[in-house]
């Protein structure tokens, strides 16, 4: 009963609604069986009675409009209990979908770059689908056929109690088996549905990447990834099926072994006549019943062993703990003035190799400041623990001179904005896209902040402008026009500290002009920090901060760093060698 234990818990953690459904569900079942059998008593007692003449005409009349009125009656629960049944699992599948997204949407930053994001939606999707498909089943199959073998018990004790102890000796043996089975292919049920997932993480990644695959026509080695995948998968989940159908087949012999021993042994008591024609209809169709139900009680268990791989993955994910929370403490915070400070601040991503190590730096508020350096020396995880998508390993990070910890989350990161190099954007329209960042925000607004980020005059000339969809990943938008949406919707915050993360290196000389303009219309106004490898962006900074493998090398001014003729001086020359080169 541990197993039995098991999943149970873990469904009644998801749904724990289900319990009120289960407790109405039975009670219906109860009555809805119970009547059920009243037809295969009338018929005993039509052959009992009426076949041997002991009885008069009327009286059969009453029996056959008895067992009519509890058909009709059989069908009028079955149409309310499916209706209710409906409505149930499409609550509970709701509610399901609902506490999956609930939970991505709160795990930190950290989960969701360690994991493939189609593997995620593998193992919602699925752990949803069987899940309700088990709940159904529970509705439908599970609790009408223990409640029909409990009757069905209770009325073969009452016939005749020998043969209820016939019954009663197969019982165990056919649960032993269907138990035995589940626990032999669950190490098999494990690997296939890991590489069920392994092939939609793959096919995920490929459409998220579809322009890389098409630009290096790499579509022949995708599918050969994929299938690959997939022919390990099926391998896995027909060695499965071969390995449970030879326990089942065994398991059908017995039953039907049960069956004709039980209906051999009644034969047998109807000659000596210690049961009547009408007892053997009525044990025979009881004891076929009984079996039949056993059969579906397998056949539930075994879909039990695979739709639980499923549920426990689901039920997994919806235990992670995000590793990132407020602390009890926490308080809400309207505003910042912006002053940043890192004390020998540590951090790794796996706990061997350190990023940053014994980081200090400080930034003033409304300052303007540019981290630079070759790729690899931390600048975008200096960005990253800012927005606290990371809690530090030691050393301190303080906003105003608080740390950051004692702020709460949502109220922090509101108040910081960032624009990345990869900039995020919804298949949706230009002016959701931008709205992204306050939801309630105006039309009027939104042109304002558009025309600010030098992203009107290009949205207007789209057939639909501000209503334009731009496409999966922003499909039909420029690296530029994709980086000024960007822009717009991080001025639309309007946030206490800007961070610029590489927000013009991959663009044309046009596009960084415009992008340019934009990050400098906020100078003076907000701490902005900037993450470039081009220092064309930077020369207007207060502060140039030059890092290498996670360490600040040197700081000061465009001019100050150029006469010391040190780390920065060396990246300049650099850059002008490779301008030359062009």
């Amino acid at each position: 009963m541990r197993n039995e234990e098991g999943w149970v818990t873990k469904i009644l953690r998801i749904v724990p609604e289900i319990k009120q459904g289960v407790a109405s569900g039975f009670l219906i079942s109860l009555f809805y069986e119970s009547i059920k059998f009243v037809p295969i008593i009338l018929l005993k007692f039509i052959i009992d009675y009426f076949v041997l003449g002991k009885s008069p005409v009327s009286q059969l009349i009453y029996a056959i409009v008895g067992i009519f009125i509890s058909y009709v009656i059989l069908e009028i629960i079955e149409y309310f209990s499916k209706k209710a049944t409906v409505r149930w699992n499409l609550r509970y599948e709701q509610k399901i979908l609902k506490k999956a997204e609930k939970k991505l949407l709160e795990l930190d930053l950290g989960y969701h770059e360690e994991y493939n994001t189609g593997t995620q939606v593998s193992k919602i999707t699925k752990g949803v689908h069987h899940l309700t498909e088990l709940i159904w089943f529970t509705f439908e199959e599970f609790i009408p056929t223990l409640v029909q073998l409990l009757i069905t018990i209770g009325l073969l004790l009452y016939e005749q109690w020998l043969l209820a102890l016939i019954f009663a000796i197969f019982v165990p043996l056919i649960l032993w088996i269907t138990a035995y089975e589940r626990k032999k292919v669950q190490p098999l049920r494990q690997q296939f549905h890991h590489k069920y997932d392994e092939a939609v993480g793959e096919l995920g990644e490929t459409l998220l990447n579809i322009s890389t695959v098409k630009d290096y026509v790499q579509e022949k080695q995708q599918m050969k990834r994929f299938n690959y995948l997939l022919d390990e998968y099926s391998h896995l989940f027909i060695a499965r099926h071969d390995y449970s159908l030879p326990l089942l087949m065994i398991r059908n012999i017995i039953i039907n072994v049960g069956r004709v021993a039980t209906l051999s042994f009644a034969s047998y008591l109807v000659l000596q006549g210690k049961l009547s024609a009408g007892s053997l209809v009525l044990v025979y169709t009881l004891t076929e019943k009984a079996f039949i139900s056993m059969h579906r009680i397998g056949k539930l268990y075994s879909y039990l062993g695979d739709a639980m791989e499923s549920i426990n993955r689901l039920t997994n994910l919806l235990q992670e703990k995000a590793r990132v929370t407020n602390i009890q403490s926490a308080w809400a915070i309207s505003a910042l003035e912006g002053k940043i400070e890192f004390k020998n601040v540590i951090f790794s991503y796996e706990r061997e190799k350190e990023v940053l190590q014994n980081f200090t730096l400080k930034i003033e508020p409304h300052q303007i400041v540019a981290l630079v350096g070759r790729s690899g020396s931390g600048k975008s995880t200096v960005a990253k623990l800012l927005l606290r998508n990371y809690d530090i390993l030691s050393g301190a990070l303080l906003i105003d001179g608080k740390d950051i910890k004692s702020y709460k989350i949502e109220d922090y990161r509101n108040r910081i904005a960032v624009v990345s190099q990869q900039v995020e954007i919804f298949n949706r329209s230009i002016m959701e896209n931008i709205r992204f960042a306050k939801p309630g925000a105006t039309q009027k607004e939104i042109i304002a902040i558009a025309k600010k980020a030098h992203a009107h005059e290009f949205i207007m000339e789209f057939p639909k402008g501000y209503e334009t969809i731009v496409g999966e990943k922003g499909i039909r938008l420029s690296g530029g026009q994709k980086q000024r949406v960007s822009i717009a919707r991080a001025l639309l915050k309007s946030p206490d500290v800007y961070v610029f993360d590489e927000a013009t290196s991959s663009l044309d000389s046009e596009s960084e002009q415009y992008i340019q303009k934009s990050i400098f219309s906020i100078a003076g106004k907000k701490t902005t920090i900037i993450i470039a490898h081009r220092l064309s962006t930077i020369r207007k900074a207060d502060l140039i901060v030059v890092m290498d493998a996670g360490r600040v090398l040197e700081q000061g001014t465009y001019e100050q760093l150029l006469q010391r003729r040190g780390a920065f001086w060396k990246i300049i020359h650099l850059q002008e060698m490779a301008e030359l080169r062009k």
